[in-house]
């Protein structure tokens, strides 16, 4: 068993399912259209979100993976830091980067993982495949340059495909910057769900 998967409190959840198509929404084709051209990742921001984590079947399971809880990410210009913790909020694990540093995993039980990059760390430690650096972009609503995005009504992002990974966003309003709700699924491998509580 992962280091990490051992100490998430495993619940029954649903999958993660598409946001209904919002009834303003504009048309646009099935392909989708570029990434809008004046999308900036943000570079600083800071949310507390509840998570669901599906991940796939593994030889002679019977069933799938699934994992909930809480996830603070802090991000600025110095350091990341995401302390995932579980749903009663006991922090379980956390994930820092100090700019030019390496990625270092602590765990609840005191033990340490370092590694050069993110991706390296949450497969060891997942067993999935969790791209941080675009993750850290689609959190704020902004794809890449190579995405194809149907906006919703607004001209936010509502549907995304890049890198692989089919994203829907859902906002509170037609006037929120920021979304209320990401899923984010990676084909059969990995569905993600986050339910924005907070953003600064």
């Amino acid at each position: 068993m992962k280091p990490l998967l051992s100490l998430l409190t495993i619940s029954m959840i649903s999958a993660c399912a598409v946001p209904p198509t919002p009834a303003s929404r504009t048309n646009v084709p099935d392909s989708g259209v570029s990434a809008p051209s004046d999308c900036q990742e943000a570079t600083d921001f800071a949310f507390i979100a509840r998570f669901n984590l599906t991940l796939a079947l593994r030889p002679n399971e019977k069933t799938e993976r699934q994992f909930s809880g809480r996830l603070e990410w802090r991000r600025d210009a110095e350091n990341d830091r995401l302390l995932i913790s579980d749903p009663l909020g006991r922090g379980i694990a956390q994930i820092t980067h100090p700019v030019g540093g390496h990625f270092l995993l602590q765990l609840a039980d005191g033990s340490q993982r370092e590694a050069a990059d993110a991706e390296q760390l949450l497969d060891e430690t997942l067993g999935a495949p969790l791209p941080l650096a675009e993750l850290a972009a689609w959190v704020a609503a902004c794809p890449g340059k190579g995405a194809l995005v149907e906006p919703d009504a607004a001209g936010r992002p509502w549907r995304v495909r890049e890198s692989g990974w089919l994203l829907a966003y859902r906002y509170d309003d037609e006037n929120a910057p920021r979304p209320a709700r990401l899923d984010a699924s990676l084909e059969s491998v990995l569905k993600l769900r986050l339910v924005f509580e907070s953003w600064e």
